[in-house]
């Protein structure tokens, strides 16, 4: 096979970007006859440039943030491209397909965050993305998602047959080892002065960051030396969160990172007193897993994805209660809780692995319909 991969809208390197690179490096070891053209712009980040013979980059010089421009890129030039290079298969870890490609289209849709949300910031885009679900229910050969409970959204929402849709559980991220004194580093490097909870994530609405400020500002009245970090690309799109912060009067309680290493992350979590992860809604929740392999507590919202993927790993809570979050806090200090927490959760991540994902993934791949046989524009 000659694989096509979409990377175009890639340009930092959070839950997509994971899953894709992830996913294509586990391929190329399990496929290594088969050729894979990594289609990407000039903002991709480095972590997703994989040194290998059987996997080539191409690199397209328009930003991925010109929704306008991708777009008419993606369904225009990016089809007489694929045939030109003999890609036999074109796979897109993200909703954006070309739909004049002849040949076999796989999508991966990793939740209806666009539906339930205002999460797009143009009519422009939410339109794209809107467009792109329909393609994968019209025009794809599969549909893969990363939960069953994404699979019960996308059949309810765009009424797609079940069995078009493959649900593939992502693997845990590789990250690296760390001691003691990275740990201190890290914590000095950010202004880490107290024992600390940590949030991993963008700052979307449904990631309810200003309802997990408001928890905590509960629980300060407690354990008042006691700080809460927010790492990950910092974003005012959708929501200023230093701007909630500074409302609330936190500033010297809550931290925020912006981008982190994957140095820096495991040391983060590894040094935190757990994960709290209050998410409205969750396709998935890599964090969840992150942590989980890390051998930290979570706290999660007991809605969406969140309790089949958490299993019996985290404290649960309703995310839509300020008090119950904060008392989810509290379970997080309590040392049995904590140790079952982390038996609890490095037993359940046990489910998860790449290899085993990348092997559905070729499976899929290998038995989808012959190009022609599904409605083609």
């Amino acid at each position: 096979m000659r694989i096509g991969l979409n990377f175009l809208s890639f340009r930092s390197y959070q839950g997509t970007e994971i899953f894709a690179r992830h996913l294509l490096s586990e391929l190329v070891g399990m496929a290594p006859d088969s050729a894979y053209i990594v289609f990407g712009s000039a903002w991709l980040p480095d972590e997703m440039r994989l040194g290998s013979l059987h996997v080539s980059v191409e690199t397209v010089r328009i930003n991925p943030a010109k929704t306008l421009s991708m777009g008419l890129y993606q369904q225009i030039i990016l089809p007489l491209k694929l045939m030109a290079k003999g890609i036999t298969h074109f796979y897109a870890p993200l909703p954006s397909i070309p739909v004049f490609f002849p040949g076999k289209k796989f999508i991966t849709i990793h939740d209806c965050a666009y539906d339930r949300f205002a999460e797009y910031k143009s009519t422009l885009s939410r339109l794209y993305i809107k467009s792109m679900y329909l393609a994968g229910k019209y025009i794809c050969d599969g549909i893969i998602t990363d939960s069953s409970f994404a699979k019960e959204e996308l059949v309810q929402l765009y009424d797609i047959e079940p069995e078009r849709i493959h649900v593939l559980y992502p693997g845990i991220p590789d990250l690296p080892g760390v001691d003691e004194a990275l740990i201190r580093e890290t914590k000095e490097a950010f202004g880490i002065r107290h024992e600390y909870f940590l949030y991993v994530g963008i700052t979307r609405p449904r990631k309810n960051l200003p309802g997990l400020l408001k928890a905590f500002k509960l629980f300060l009245r407690s354990h008042p030396a006691t700080q809460l970090v927010l790492a990950g690309r910092i974003d005012t799109s959708f929501v200023d969160i230093g701007e909630e912060i500074r409302t609330m009067d936190l500033r010297d309680h809550v931290v925020q990172t912006g981008f982190v290493s994957d140095r820096q992350k495991a040391a983060l979590y590894r040094g935190s007193l757990g994960l709290v992860f209050p998410s409205y809604y969750e396709g998935f929740g890599i964090p969840v897993i992150e942590a989980q392999g890390l051998g930290v507590p979570v706290l999660t919202s007991n809605t969406s994805s969140l309790p089949e993927v958490a299993g019996e790993g985290a404290v649960y809570v309703d995310p839509h209660d300020i008090n119950d979050i904060a008392g989810g806090m509290e379970k997080l200090l309590d040392s049995g809780t904590r140790d079952r927490l982390i038996r609890d959760g490095l037993e359940n991540v046990e489910r998860f692995s790449w290899r085993r994902a990348a092997s559905e993934l070729l499976d899929i791949l290998k038995e989808g319909k012959e190009p022609g046989s599904g409605l083609h524009i």
